[in-house]
């Protein structure tokens, strides 16, 4: 009975050694290596050949052009890039009214010059908070200013019968013409 129980022993290992994927010793994965590197060597080879045939081939296209076509084609560079300017100039010239007009209406050199370029580029969420960034500053000023104008506030004593009599009479006083009493 003891040799029953070793062979079902040994028997059930082979099964589970069965189903595990193999891995691969080092030399297989060392040629799989020197594999792809062969490959890569040959697409860089071949990638190196490309390149110098397309650059042979254009430089016989620039041979075979004409004077005509050389002239023409250099006329088409200097009109692209007169264009360009062109363009460049014209956003400058937006950027430079919008920037003109934000400070005609009290924004500051900088913010009114951050406004305008966000205004040219469309950026209209910038605008807004620049709007908000000068509804801000007018407030903030407003309020100084008008603190300034402030009447003298009173002591906080509450008014008497003799002060709001007096008061009365030197309103009427003021009225008629007359200074007011001495107190």
């Amino acid at each position: 009975m003891a040799e029953n129980t070793e062979n079902k022993n040994t028997q059930e290992p082979e099964t589970t050694e069965d189903k595990k994927p193999t891995a691969p010793t080092i030399e297989e994965l060392a040629a799989s290596v020197k594999a792809l590197q062969t490959a890569l060597e040959k697409q860089k080879k071949a990638t190196d050949n490309a390149s110098s045939d397309a650059a042979n081939w254009k430089k016989k296209f620039q041979a075979t052009l004409s004077e005509a076509e050389k002239a023409e084609a250099d006329r088409a560079e200097a009109e692209r890039t007169l264009r360009e300017e062109n363009e460049a100039l014209k956003r400058d010239k937006v950027i430079s009214s919008y920037s003109n007009r934000a400070l005609s209406l009290g924004y500051d050199a900088d913010l009114a010059a951050q406004t305008a370029e966000a205004m040219a580029n469309g950026d209209m969420s910038a605008v807004f908070d620049s709007i908000d960034q000068l509804i801000q500053k007018v407030r903030t000023k407003t309020v100084t200013e008008n603190y300034g104008k402030q009447a003298n506030l009173s002591t906080g004593t509450p008014p008497s019968t003799n002060t709001v009599a007096s008061d009365e009479d030197d309103k009427y006083r003021k009225w008629m013409g007359l200074p007011p009493r001495k107190k």
